[in-house]
């Protein structure tokens, strides 16, 4: 208990960090251009991605092994552990099950978002003018929580909790965190609550970032195209 008490307040730091920075860029906006959202999401990136890194250093200096473990790309095509709620099955390779996880997880995740925007009647035309900064805020915010998320839980728990209480705290606080997030509320926690699941599963199974972040990022381009609609 004496080494997970430190390393817990660790992730809570980094991971409550992140509403500072949201609430700070929305009060002090670098303002380059005239469009206000875009303005947000350059402060806002920018911030979460020095987080992310200083992050990363902390991970580093708690567990230097496991770091220089899963900091990597990882074996994609490893075999998984069965987990019934997404279809994973005992042995199935990491390849064949995260273009699955990519392709379900975004469709759900769109449809969602879909029904959410009705009331927003959205110009989709938007999404043409802007595409370059909702793939580029996609990219660098995908990464950033991922290792905030993901790499910053596993990392310094690693060789104190069992995989799976590792799994769950992940999905908890990637959950509480997206609770007022895109798609927000109760149903959009749990959906975050689930995908920080089998994201964390997938970095401790493959020993890489690469499933993790993938799946991430596809989801945070839905995502990130809604916020501009909305």
């Amino acid at each position: 208990m004496k080494r997970i008490a430190p390393r817990l307040a660790t992730i809570i730091l980094f991971t409550s960090g992140i509403f500072v920075l949201s609430g700070w860029a929305r009060e002090k906006a670098w303002a380059p251009v005239k469009h206000p959202f875009l303005n947000f999401q350059l402060t806002y990136q920018s911030l979460l991605l020095l987080w992310a890194l200083i992050s990363l250093f902390a991970s580093y200096l708690l567990n230097p092994k496991r770091f220089k473990q899963i900091m990597r790309a990882g074996a994609v095509s490893a075999p998984a552990k069965a987990l019934k709620i997404f279809g994973i099955k005992e042995g199935d390779s990491w390849l064949k099950t995260g273009i699955s996880l990519t392709l379900v997880i975004s469709s759900v995740t769109a449809i969602f978002i879909f029904f959410q925007l009705q009331s927003h009647y959205p110009d989709y035309g938007i999404l043409k003018k802007y595409w370059i900064w909702i793939f580029l805020f996609a990219l660098t915010n995908s990464f950033s929580e991922e290792m905030i998320f993901r790499v910053g839980i596993d990392i310094p728990m690693y060789d104190l909790l069992p995989s799976r209480y590792i799994f769950l705290l992940s999905a908890v606080i990637f959950g509480i965190a997206h609770y007022g997030g895109t798609p927000g509320g109760f149903a959009g926690m749990l959906m975050a609550g689930l995908l920080g699941y089998v994201l964390s599963k997938s970095l401790y199974e493959t020993r890489g970032v690469f499933w993790a972040w993938w799946i991430h990022f596809w989801q945070d381009v839905i995502i990130m195209g809604a916020l501009f609609l909305i």
